[in-house]
């Protein structure tokens, strides 16, 4: 896979860097793709392989809403009572909750990389997970007084891919979109940044989905991505 975007100019640095968290901090990622077939079959409704690629990276309103739609036509068709979407977000929340809540590790090179960033940036975490969810995870991996701000789903009218919170991330860290960095692992992410206006770096991680990116790194954990941070002076 192959960097999509053209890199910017050779001299570009960037004065503020925002990492999106599960996938790209933190294994989570499978644990909410569990979350969503179980939830989904609860309603009676079927998340195939080529639907979970589709969802990845979505916030948990719009994977509420594709459960509650899917749902309400088996109903329709059944003619039984449909489930409502408060009724299906409830039950995605609380499960998310008990899983998610559980598996909470960081992964290779995220950290580090993080930190390194930090002693010479401004950095936030933008993430499609709800605020106490999110709030959560930055406490158990120790962001607190590393981070600068962090802006979840709950933060703004509609989550990635909608530039909404990648805008919030930079307004709050007081830089212009297009002197930030963002670093992303799922397409709904690196789309929302890109039309945010932020360079973006993409870190599949075994992904095989294209991504909107400039550079693209096989994880944190990549030799690539120590030369990456050593041309704009960030040693980890």
């Amino acid at each position: 896979m192959e960097p999509t975007l053209p890199a910017p100019d050779p001299q570009w640095r960037p004065h503020a860097v925002v990492f999106d968290c599960d996938g790209v901090l933190m294994d989570t990622e499978s644990a909410w793709a569990h979350v969503q077939r179980d939830v989904a079959e609860d309603f009676g409704v079927a998340i195939d392989e080529r639907t979970e690629k589709d969802l990845m990276g979505l916030s948990a309103r719009d994977v509420a809403r594709h459960i509650t739609r899917e749902a309400q036509k088996l109903a329709e068709v059944r003619g039984s009572a449909a489930p409502s979407f408060d009724e299906v977000s409830a039950h995605l929340l609380r499960t998310e909750d008990e899983v998610v809540g559980s598996v909470i590790e960081p992964l290779p090179g995220a950290l580090e990389t993080l930190r390194a960033f930090a002693r010479h940036v401004p950095v936030a975490v933008a993430s499609n997970s709800t605020g106490p969810i999110l709030d959560r995870k930055m406490k158990a991996v120790g962001l607190e007084g590393v981070l600068q701000t962090w802006v979840s789903a709950d933060d703004v009218a509609d989550g990635k891919p909608s530039p909404d919170i990648y805008e919030e991330a930079v307004r709050r860290l007081g830089v212009a979109p297009a002197d930030a960095l963002a670093v992303e692992d799922s397409p709904a992410g690196t789309t929302a940044a890109e039309a945010a206006g932020m360079a973006v770096l993409g870190v599949p991680r075994g992904h095989d989905e294209p991504l909107r990116s400039h550079w693209l790194v096989g994880s944190l954990d990549d030799p690539a991505l120590v030369e990456l941070l050593r041309g704009w002076g960030v040693e980890r």
